[in-house]
């Protein structure tokens, strides 16, 4: 009974390397659409600037306004959960590589065979809802947002109503109108080259589940080429790329069982995974008082 109880108070350390093969003889899997990972946790998105007005109050000090502390360690699906449970299995980022991980890493940009692609490391707790971490680049082969004209028109006029672009009403009603909000419409969907999730659940063993797409974008060379309106974008931004007629991918789907503290190759003609998962030790002010005699 004691293993069974430390086990689920057991917290882990994931890490991740996606590599790939050069010298591969594979033929890409032509397709007209692409997985979407957008719904699982992004610790790779790119940072969006701040910007300095937004922090400031009508009088022109600093707000230091910020989200509380709990709220912002708080894991999916733990919106109600007692605050020991939400310490114990909150999801963050581990930005620096463990030693195995950083030789690994090392290795493979050395070696003539493989090259090192993405790197991504995280610390979860042990019991369920078991978070899916997206693994990506930052190479988009495909932007999709519907609201981009909208977008840019209420960036450069904030007044303006949705509704004069077309939008039916109640269409944005799950976000906020507020013109001073920070995501007034929803945010576009962005298709990485290298792109995927990776989930570790336990369940009476751990468990790695990983779902991969290495893909290129195709363009229909004979179809008769669209000038775009030469008008300034927004912010003098160029136009957005045009949306691929289809797309060569290559993927890795597999789920097994893995241990801790080794290294563990997941591999496909294509790409390839390393994960080191490890037990992350408790603090010595957290360890439990010893037994009476």
């Amino acid at each position: 009974m004691l293993q069974v109880a430390q086990a689920q108070e057991d917290r882990y350390r994931v890490e991740i390397l996606v590599l790939t093969h050069l010298h591969h003889a594979e033929e890409p899997r032509e397709t007209p659409f692409v997985n979407d990972y957008s719904d699982a946790l992004d610790f790779l998105a790119p940072e969006e600037e701040e910007d300095d007005e937004a922090f400031e109050d009508d009088d022109g000090s600093e707000s230091v306004d910020a989200a509380p502390d709990d709220i912002a360690a708080k894991p999916l699906g733990e919106e109600d959960a007692e605050p020991a449970e939400v310490a114990a299995n909150a999801v963050f980022p581990v930005e620096d590589m463990s030693e195995v991980m950083a030789e690994a890493w090392r290795r493979l940009r050395l070696s003539a065979p493989f090259r090192p692609e993405q790197y991504l490391s995280w610390e979860q707790g042990s019991q369920p809802p078991f978070p899916a971490l997206r693994v990506h680049d930052q190479e988009a082969v495909w932007v999709d947002d519907p609201w981009a004209d909208v977008r840019a028109a209420l960036a450069e006029l904030p007044d303006l109503d949705p509704g004069a672009f077309g939008v039916a009403p109640g269409a944005t009603d799950d976000v906020s109108k507020d013109s001073s909000s920070e995501q007034p419409l929803p945010e576009p969907t962005v298709y990485y080259r290298l792109d995927g999730k990776v989930t570790l659940r336990r369940t009476r063993f751990l468990h790695l589940d990983l779902d991969l797409q290495l893909r290129e974008a195709v363009f229909d060379q004979s179809a008769a080429p669209i000038t775009p309106l030469q008008e300034p974008g927004l912010q003098g931004e160029p136009p957005p790329p045009p949306k691929p007629d289809a797309y060569l991918a290559f993927g890795l789907q597999q789920s097994r069982q893995v241990k801790t503290g080794r290294m563990e190759y997941f591999d496909s003609p294509v790409l390839g995974v390393l994960a080191y998962i490890s037990i992350v030790e408790p603090d010595a002010s957290a360890e439990t008082a010893p037994e009476a005699p």
